[in-house]
């Protein structure tokens, strides 16, 4: 699936969720009380169960044994973004309160809420197992890097190596790893199991949607006035991010399938996680979630657009 009209028609499916978390928060069946719920079940229930379910259908051994350049490229990927947003940050001189999730929102994709709806409506079942593996590192460097940012923009230390464990040590990636293990050891997921994990982790995408239009409403479409810190973000995340895995892609050798997901991946919006933790750590979480909310909307413009051109 890769023409424009299919990449048009797999993004206005994504609006439509959207758009019923939107409607659903403007008219009252959704509050912001339910959010937390909301993004408990996604993370500790219906996203470890789709990297489970999704690791004993879509990986095999062969694979997981071969996929050094599949880890290594958006490892890589990710430092190189890194560095060039805090060489951006400093010559835009942003201030120290808003330093960390400016680098955060420039550097690091949302790659599981909206890049896992978008890459399987784009791509389906096949693309998965490369969405996981930009997952992974994409994980890895936020919490280890991002967050530590962010704290230390609002003034906190810097986050000891057991409380990066922590936030590294999530229910998605413990699953995500520990299927692997599985899977490599021979495991064979039992029928039940197998189901359970199906229906659960289809449960991901619509709800993850539907979240999205939630905080976008709560931002307000009036205020989703970007300045120009937030334009440079835009086009940190929609033209120089993929330029910068392509090139990934074009050093490691890596087409095909694995090469449009992780120019996808690369190109999705800032991350839900860096509003979550900004606010959570006293930084400007308002400024994460202007940003958040903009690049999502501007996501359904560039992903036809990176299709027609890269696809």
């Amino acid at each position: 699936m890769n023409s424009l009209a299919d990449s048009v028609s797999a993004v206005v499916l994504i609006l439509m969720l959207i758009a019923v978390g939107y409607i659903m928060g403007r008219i009252g069946l959704m509050k912001k009380e339910h959010k937390s719920f909301v993004i408990k079940l996604l993370v500790n229930i219906s996203v470890p169960c789709m990297c489970i379910h999704n690791v004993f259908t879509d990986f095999s051994v062969e694979l997981i044994k071969s996929a050094g350049a599949l880890l290594l490229t958006p490892m890589l990927f990710n430092i190189a973004m890194i560095l060039i947003a805090l060489a951006v940050a400093k010559a835009m001189k942003i201030s120290r309160k808003r330093f960390g999730g400016f680098v955060v929102m420039c550097a690091m994709s949302n790659s599981l809420f909206v890049g896992y709806p978008v890459c399987t409506e784009l791509f389906g079942a096949e693309g998965t197992p490369y969405v996981m593996c930009f997952y992974m590192m994409n994980t890895f460097f936020f919490w280890a890097i991002g967050a530590t940012m962010i704290y230390m923009s609002a003034g906190e230390s810097r986050l000891s190596i057991k409380e990066i464990g922590k936030k590294l040590a999530s229910p998605p990636l413990i699953s995500l790893l520990a299927a692997v293990a599985l899977l490599l050891m021979g495991f064979k997921l039992p029928s039940l199991l197998e189901s359970f994990t199906k229906y659960m982790g289809n449960t991901v995408t619509p709800l993850a949607l539907i979240y999205i239009g939630l905080l976008i409403y709560e931002t307000g479409l009036k205020n989703l006035k970007p300045d120009a810190g937030i334009l440079v973000v835009s086009g940190m995340r929609f033209i120089i991010s993929p330029l910068i895995m392509l090139l990934m892609c074009r050093i490691f050798n890596i087409g095909g399938m694995a090469q449009s997901v992780f120019m996808i991946e690369a190109a999705m919006p800032v991350m839900t996680q860096s509003v979550v933790v900004s606010a959570y750590a006293g930084a400007d979480e308002k400024y994460n979630a202007l940003g958040m909310g903009f690049t999502s909307i501007l996501c359904l413009i560039a992903v036809p657009v990176l299709m027609l051109i890269f696809g």
